[in-house]
């Protein structure tokens, strides 16, 4: 049985509301992601922010650790930065969502949106990695020699996030160029 989309398909009010509730699930997270993550960082244990860096220290030399008030303000600042880049492209998304929910389903202004949403994913994931590099140097700077730690750590949810958001960054570029193609199709008709 094939099934073929209608203007009408597309827009239904339960497509709508279910747009809707996209869009407004988008706007909670872009607010809650930052004040939960600025949250944890601020009342977590600097062991606790070295853990989260990828840097397991032993009881003597968490003994010895001698971290500063710049260096927790540097690491919290460091530590914001990826979930401030997720909550741009979710204000993206809610954007997207929005248009959608409207009836804009072919308008550059919704694919900006949707790329918007790429970037800020793509974005996340790699300040994440940096973030994540520099807070275990800026928390150990302290430390004796011989005991600073650099940390790298890429794992593979890092990697299919990537993906995910060079697919829709992709997904975007094909509808830019469908946009394209219907303004020079109206202008014929």
């Amino acid at each position: 049985m094939k099934t073929t989309m209608t203007a009408a398909t597309l827009s239904g009010p339960e497509v709508q509301r279910l747009n809707s509730a996209f869009a407004w699930a988008c706007a909670l997270l872009a607010v809650a992601l930052p004040l939960a993550v600025l949250y944890q960082l601020v009342t977590t244990p600097t062991e606790g922010l070295l853990l989260r860096a990828g840097v397991s220290l032993s009881a003597v030399q968490v003994a010895m650790l001698d971290v500063a008030l710049w260096q927790r303000l540097l690491a919290v600042g460091l530590g914001m930065l990826p979930v401030c880049c997720a909550s741009y492209g979710l204000v993206c998304a809610m954007r997207c969502f929005s248009g959608f929910s409207q009836g804009e389903y072919f308008s550059l202004r919704t694919v900006r949106y949707l790329r918007g949403f790429a970037a800020g994913i793509f974005a996340s994931v790699v300040t994440g990695f940096l973030a994540s590099m520099a807070v275990s140097v800026v928390l150990t700077l302290g430390a004796p020699a011989g005991q600073r730690a650099l940390a790298v750590g890429l794992g593979s949810n890092e990697l299919i996030t990537l993906l995910f958001a060079g697919m829709v960054w992709q997904i975007a570029a094909v509808m830019s160029r469908a946009v394209a193609l219907a303004e020079e199709n109206a202008q014929f008709v």
